[in-house]
C-alpha cells in the first residue's frame, strides 16, 4: 500500500535522517574532490533546522488527513537541502574548501549514519518480533 508506514513516526524520522546523512556524505566527498578547483565554493546539507521547524509547526511530520479512511502519508517539507557557502574564501583563487575541516566533517557524517542505521535496524527488529509473536 502506498503511503503505509509500518515503522511509524520514529521509523520515518530515522529513514529521513539516513537520507539526509547519505546526501551530506556525497556533498562532503564532492567538496574534497574539488579542493583544488579555482573558484569552487564548498557546499553543505541543511536538514535538522528544517526538520525542527516542520515538527514545531505541525507537531508531527504526517500529512493532514481529510478523511478517516485516508492513509497517513509523509510530508516532504523537511527534505534535506544543499546550500553553498559563498561567504568565505580560503585562498586567492576563490576556493573555500578546508581539507582538514572536510575530513573531520566526513568522519562525523559516517559515524552519524552508522548510529542512525543501527537505530533503524533496532526498530525493524522490534517489528519483526511483534510480527513473529502475532503469527505464533
Amino acid at each position: 500500500m502506498a503511503g503505509f508506514n509500518l515503522l511509524g513516526r520514529t521509523g520515518s524520522l530515522l529513514h529521513r535522517a539516513l537520507d539526509a546523512e547519505s546526501l551530506r556524505f556525497q556533498v562532503r566527498a564532492h567538496n574534497l574532490a574539488n579542493v583544488n578547483t579555482p573558484g569552487y565554493k564548498r557546499q553543505d546539507v541543511e536538514f535538522e533546522t528544517y526538520l525542527t521547524a516542520e515538527l514545531d509547526r505541525r507537531g508531527s511530520i504526517g500529512m493532514k488527513r481529510t478523511h478517516p479512511r485516508h492513509l497517513t502519508g509523509q510530508n516532504n517539507g523537511a527534505a534535506p537541502r544543499i546550500v553553498t557557502d559563498n561567504r568565505t574564501t580560503m585562498r586567492l583563487d576563490g576556493n573555500n574548501v578546508d581539507i582538514e575541516q572536510e575530513m573531520v566533517a566526513l568522519t562525523e557524517t559516517a559515524v552519524r549514519y552508522q548510529v542512525l542505521a543501527e537505530q533503524l535496524t533496532g526498530k525493524l527488529r522490534q517489528l519483526r518480533t511483534v510480527i513473529s509473536e502475532r503469527i505464533s
